[in-house]
């Protein structure tokens, strides 16, 4: 992302822009560090595919299922605004299918088989990004 802007052409971004982009990251980061909070809290695994002792459904884990997911989203999100440059949403798209992918979906299964019925619960109740 910051190739592109440091070598592109972009034009410079207006205050409001900057301030929507800065509020998305800071968005972001609160979504993620709260999320990892919560897990140290709950001495549980914050690493992906690490083991799971606790099903954590306060806080953000209200509104989505992957709050650390979609902090790390909004974080780039708000740099794609900020670098203004419009090739960088592709680095965006490709991050999001690589987590849903390779982390989001094989997540939920392991989730599913750890919790069983009360993650099941959890998961119709709760949607999987916003």
């Amino acid at each position: 992302m910051f190739l592109t802007w440091y070598f592109g052409d972009s034009s410079p971004q207006t205050l409001p822009l900057i301030i929507i982009g800065l509020g998305l990251i800071g968005f972001g980061f609160l979504l993620a560090f709260n999320s990892i909070a919560r897990f140290i809290k709950a001495k549980t695994g914050v690493v992906p595919f690490s083991e799971s002792t606790t099903l954590i459904k306060e806080g953000f884990y209200k509104y989505t299922r992957n709050p650390m997911y979609v902090g790390m989203n909004s974080f780039l999100l708000g740099l794609l605004i900020i670098l203004n440059d419009p090739i960088n949403f592709i680095f965006l798209i490709i991050f999001f299918f690589i987590v849903r992918n390779l982390f989001v979906i094989k997540e939920e299964g392991q989730m599913e088989e750890t919790f069983g019925e009360d993650y099941l619960t959890y998961k119709g109740k709760v949607r999987r990004w916003l």
